[in-house]
C-alpha cells in the first residue's frame, strides 16, 4: 500500500463528527506549555538531583552523617607563609582580605570574619566546595597561617552547592550559579503553572482537583500549626 493510499484510508475512516470537529483555539498554547514544561525541567535536572538529595539530608540531619558514614570535618594547617617585610596590604578590611588571597592565590568566594578580626589579626573564610579555607594574617608577626577543611566529603559538597547562592560575589562563577538558581525558582513556578494548564485541558480533571485541594488543604493547615 503506498502512503497516498494509508492516507486515503484513514481518511475514510474517520468519523463525520471528527472531520467536523473545529481545530481548538488553544492547540499552539498546548504546544508551548508543553515545551516548557519538558525542556526547562531536561536543562535544570542536575540542579534539581542536587536540591532534591541535599534537602533529603537536612532533612535528616542526624541520621544521614551516620549512614553515610561522614567524618567530622576540622580545620588542618595547609601551609604557613612568611610575608617579606616591606610586604603588607592597606586599605578596608575587605580590601585588604581582597589582596591577601590574591597573594596566596586563593581568590574567590569569601568574607571576613569581623568578630574575629582585630588589630593583631585578620581572619578570611574562603569557601569552596573542595573544602573551606581560613587564612589567618597576624600583622605583628608577618605571617599568614592558611588552615583548609578536611576531609573532604561528597555530603558536605551537597550542602555548600545547596546554600551557595546570591549576587555578593563578583565572581564568574557565583554570578553564573546564581543566575541558574533565580532560573530554578523561576521554573519551578512555571511548572506548577503548566501542570495546573495541562491538568485543566483534560477532559477529566476529577482526580487533580482532589488532589490541589488536599494538597492545599493540607499545606494551609500545616502552616497554621506552625505558626501557633
Amino acid at each position: 500500500m503506498t502512503q497516498n493510499e494509508a492516507h486515503s484510508t484513514t481518511t475514510e475512516q474517520e468519523s463525520p463528527e471528527a472531520r467536523k470537529r473545529p481545530r481548538s483555539k488553544w492547540r499552539p498554547v498546548d504546544r508551548w506549555m508543553r515545551w516548557l514544561h519538558l525542556y526547562t525541567g531536561l536543562f535544570l535536572f542536575p540542579w534539581m538531583l542536587v536540591y532534591c538529595a541535599s534537602a533529603f539530608c537536612l532533612n535528616h540531619g542526624t541520621l544521614m552523617p551516620e549512614l553515610l558514614g561522614v567524618k567530622k570535618a576540622e580545620f588542618k594547617v595547609e601551609r604557613r607563609v612568611d610575608l617579606p617585610g616591606d610586604k603588607s596590604f592597606s586599605g578596608e578590611p575587605a580590601a585588604q582580605a581582597k589582596a591577601l588571597l590574591e597573594y596566596l592565590d586563593l581568590d574567590g568566594a569569601h568574607f571576613v570574619a569581623a568578630p574575629r578580626c582585630n588589630e593583631a589579626q585578620l581572619v578570611v573564610i574562603r569557601r569552596s566546595g573542595s573544602g573551606t579555607w581560613e587564612i589567618t594574617w597576624r600583622r605583628k608577626e608577618a605571617e599568614v597561617i592558611v588552615k583548609k577543611q578536611q576531609p573532604f566529603s561528597w555530603y558536605r559538597l551537597m550542602n555548600f552547592l545547596h546554600f551557595s547562592g546570591g549576587y555578593r560575589q563578583s565572581y564568574t562563577a557565583n554570578i553564573l550559579w546564581a543566575i541558574v538558581v533565580d532560573a530554578v525558582a523561576i521554573s519551578i513556578a512555571l511548572w506548577c503553572l503548566t501542570g495546573i494548564y495541562l491538568w485543566a485541558r483534560r477532559p477529566r480533571r476529577l482526580l487533580g482537583g482532589i488532589c490541589v485541594v488536599a494538597g492545599s488543604l493540607l499545606f494551609m493547615g500545616l502552616v497554621m500549626a506552625l505558626c501557633s
